[in-house]
């Protein structure tokens, strides 16, 4: 049996209407990665993966480059302060 692990990633923005489903749809198609959670009044995003196949560094990696987002590891259930469009670049 597999192990998993899941992590908090805390985006650099995610205010806007299109990032969290965009940003889900990315990290979902990651090989290793069982389920993604997108907590927008949190500004976070749990992502639930096997850590023999993915790591969070390469999570972290493939959001950067396909949408531009610096990522940080937080807490589970923990949440950022300030309103979400307060980061949104638009």
């Amino acid at each position: 049996m597999r192990m998993v692990q899941t992590v908090t990633l805390h985006p650099s923005r995610i205010g806007c209407p299109s990032i969290p489903g965009t940003m889900k749809g990315i990290v979902s198609s990651l090989p290793g990665v069982s389920a993604v959670a997108v907590r927008y009044e949190e500004r976070a995003l749990d992502v639930t993966f096997d850590p023999a196949v993915i790591t969070p560094e390469t999570i972290i990696k493939t959001i950067g480059a396909e949408l531009g987002l610096r990522m940080e590891v937080g807490e589970a259930g923990g949440g950022r302060e300030g309103k979400p469009e307060e980061t949104c670049p638009m």
